[in-house]
């Protein structure tokens, strides 16, 4: 849907375990943050089933309407148009190859043979498609879909919450958008949330896959409780204040009882990794990550060693993606990772006005 002027827009991500929402307007020449709140949802940290959503756990839209709007509140955000990311997890890719045709045949054809790249039925779900590449009587075009429940569940959610709602889009393709560039080496988005870590590989700034795996930070939470027996509470305070570092002056072993979990992550994104240079006879240059569990100390250290790649925080504020007012900026330098998705999807669409 078009939007009309340079009015603020409101980016905003349910995750599993929190809900993020970022303002972003344009000033002069750059894309300025000038408020953002975050609601967490702790309960998590005692109850497994305690999340907004999970790949087996379907959004509520009354109960989180509730949150956002008590979020909202307290922003002291009121009727800006909003976009709203919709999880990867929801969300299905796939680059598919067509001999050479007008737009119209090309979108019969996608609308014929859609079925054979997704889970579901056409009509289970939410299709939109881009031509990514041109070459020889070939179009190779990117096949986005999602399921018709969770549109349909987010879009309730959002009048339940009063919301100016102007549109959704899957988080990795926005995300895909604003850290990639028309000639940017390929590199794999890793995002780590609360319940869930998503790895997208990105083409110059084309999503080209993703996976999930059900691990995120609060399971590393909920181990460190069990292990020491103490309360979720004070394990995730010890989580964040020695993370991956071995600490040989403590009788905490949070490394080794946190690795296993962080390691299928890694194998995940390895996994990744390697389908897409068997796929297309190219490396993936580096690794980007982001999610509050991006945050964990030493988890950069801990995928360069193992994975022998460049790894980066994916912070657009520390990375100068967008600005901020300068007094944030020592909160940013934390938050912002964990704030990627809502303003990914409010930038690229405050560039379009």
């Amino acid at each position: 849907m078009a939007i009309f002027g340079s009015k603020p827009i409101l980016g905003i991500e349910i995750g599993t375990t929190s809900i993020k929402a970022v303002a972003l307007r344009k000033k002069k020449d750059k894309i300025e943050m000038f408020n953002y709140g975050i609601l967490e949802k702790y309960g998590y940290l005692e109850r497994v089933n305690d999340a907004f959503q999970t790949m087996d756990f379907k959004l509520l839209e009354e109960s989180t309407a509730v949150f956002i709007r008590r979020l909202l509140d307290s922003m002291k955000v009121y009727n800006q148009e909003v976009f709203m990311t919709l999880p990867n997890f929801a969300g299905f890719v796939n680059l598919i190859d067509f001999p050479e045709m007008s737009n119209k045949e090309l979108a019969q054809a996608i609308k014929f043979q859609a079925s054979q790249y997704l889970p579901f039925t056409p009509q289970e779900m939410v299709l939109d498609w881009q031509i990514v590449k041109k070459s020889e009587g070939k179009i190779t075009i990117l096949l986005v879909a999602v399921s018709m429940d969770t549109v349909k569940r987010y879009s309730q959610t959002a009048a339940f919450a009063k919301l100016n709602l102007k549109g959704l889009e899957l988080e990795g393709v926005a995300l895909a958008e604003m850290f990639g560039s028309q000639d940017q080496a390929p590199f794999a988005l890793v995002d780590i949330g609360g319940r869930i870590s998503s790895i997208s590989i990105v083409d110059g700034s084309i999503l080209t896959s993703i996976s999930n795996i059900d691990i995120g930070g609060g399971n590393l939470t909920q181990v460190i409780a069990s292990a020491l027996g103490v309360d979720p509470f004070r394990a995730e305070s010890l989580k964040k204040s020695y993370g991956l570092n071995l600490q040989s002056d403590s009788e905490i072993d949070l490394f080794n009882l946190m690795i296993p979990m962080v390691d299928a992550i890694k194998r995940e994104a390895e996994k990744a990794i390697n389908a897409f240079y068997i796929r297309t006879q190219r490396k993936v240059e580096k690794i980007i990550l982001i999610g509050g569990g991006a945050n964990l100390k030493g988890v950069e250290e801990y995928f360069v060693k193992n994975l022998g790649l460049p790894v980066i925080k994916g912070n657009p504020f520390t990375l100068e993606i967008i600005t901020c007012d300068p007094k944030l900026i020592p909160i940013m330098s934390e938050v912002g990772v964990a704030v990627t998705s809502a303003c990914a999807i409010a930038k690229k669409h405050l560039l379009q006005t």
